[in-house]
């Protein structure tokens, strides 16, 4: 055989062993082929409690049980009637993963800024409100609150026949 084609032969293996061994194959290529992949962020939020401050606002605890931070940028409150009260450009809270952060929705005379489609209205005491609040990501949470009344009443009524013997 000829000495110049053993010579590409003995190279052309030497070189393949090379690759072989160190896995220059395998190796991934040192800029991607395909774009990385963008973060999937949910965020859910949750009322959990509320406490009616007085007839114009309500504090409400929301809890954020996604994997991503919500940011509230808009609230509307309705009350049984369909009137509502709108907030839309509200610097709202920030509420991380797995947090609760209290919030407080206003209407009427505590909510300046706020536009009023139908008639206006307070909180009272026995009705259920709708609040909806919008994150930066254009979601959508819709949640109810219902002012209790602050007054309970028991009536305890004794009704005696005749005498008691001794």
């Amino acid at each position: 055989m000829n000495t110049k084609v053993i010579a590409i032969l003995v190279s052309a293996i030497a070189v393949g062993a090379i690759v072989l061994a160190t896995g220059a194959l395998n190796a991934p290529p040192t800029s991607p082929s395909t774009p990385a992949r963008a973060a999937t962020y949910t965020e859910n939020i949750n009322s959990i409690s509320n406490a009616f401050q007085n007839s114009t606002q309500v504090k409400v605890d929301l809890f954020n049980d996604g994997n991503g931070t919500a940011i509230l940028t808009t609230y509307y409150v309705t009350d049984p009637g369909g009137n509502e009260y709108a907030l839309t450009n509200w610097s709202g809270p920030s509420i991380a993963p797995n947090s609760v952060m209290t919030t407080t929705f206003s209407v009427g005379s505590s909510c300046a800024q706020c536009t009023l489609h139908g008639s206006a209205f307070t909180f009272t005491s026995g009705y259920q409100y709708t609040i909806k609040v919008v994150t930066g990501r254009g979601n959508l949470f819709t949640f109810t609150v219902t002012q209790r009344s602050g007054h309970h009443y028991s009536v305890v009524l004794q009704v005696g026949f005749g005498s008691v013997a001794q």
